[in-house]
């Protein structure tokens, strides 16, 4: 094809030599010129290739020195969170423990309070019946006692007064009666001083009742 072509045929020059054609000349400097541009393309690649396998490398190393550490690092949190959630877990049932056993401890303080009410109220109660059967005891003492003492003045009263009364009636001139009518005027004027002396008697009496009363329920 070269020899068929007459670009392509070599030139013969006067020296006799073959020179090159203008064509190969020209492809043969494009090529060379493509070579040029190539070699420069695949320079700054190839540099742009070794600082991206350089800084590969460097994270390479900093994720194996820093991998271990953080693997650590997470374990050991890993390890904290699950201890942390143990002890959550360990006080909640503590603190149901705790509050069930004081809800028991209030029941019991409950119980415990109403049987001492309870046996406070018994107590209080059998306190209370035998003071009632003690003043029961005392009160008819003290009642026939004070009617007693009313009725004995009454009852001189009426035994001075009737003979004079009956005196005056049947000899109103005779000096016995006014013997008798002196007498029972004199027994009269005494008789003041005998009612005042009777409750002077039960008032000492009264008094003294009512200090063995406040003794009995000091004791």
């Amino acid at each position: 094809m070269m020899a068929s072509d007459p670009k392509l045929k070599a030139e013969i020059g006067a020296d006799g030599l073959a020179r090159e054609a203008p064509v190969i000349a020209y492809t043969e400097k494009i090529i060379e010129e493509e070579q040029v541009q190539l070699r420069k393309y695949i320079e700054e690649n190839y540099t742009k290739i070794r600082d991206v396998e350089r800084e590969f490398g460097n994270l390479t190393m900093e994720l194996k020195l820093t991998a271990g550490p953080k693997k650590a690092a997470m374990e050991h949190l890993r390890k904290k969170i699950e201890i942390s959630t143990e002890r959550i877990h360990v006080a909640k049932l503590e603190e149901e423990e705790a509050r069930k056993d004081e809800e028991a401890a209030k029941q019991s303080l409950c119980e415990d309070l109403n049987r001492l009410v309870q046996q406070s109220s018994n107590t209080q109660y059998a306190r209370l019946e035998e003071l009632k059967r003690r003043l029961e005891a005392l009160n008819p003492n003290r009642s026939s006692t004070s009617i007693q003492q009313v009725q004995e003045p009454e009852t001189k009263s009426v035994v001075d007064s009737s003979p004079a009364a009956n005196a005056n009636e049947t000899h109103p001139g005779k000096p016995e009666n006014n013997h008798g009518n002196e007498e029972g005027g004199k027994e009269h004027g005494k008789r003041p001083a005998t009612g005042q002396q009777l409750k002077e008697n039960q008032k000492r009496k009264r008094n003294h009742r009512i200090k063995e009363r406040e003794e009995e329920l000091e004791s």
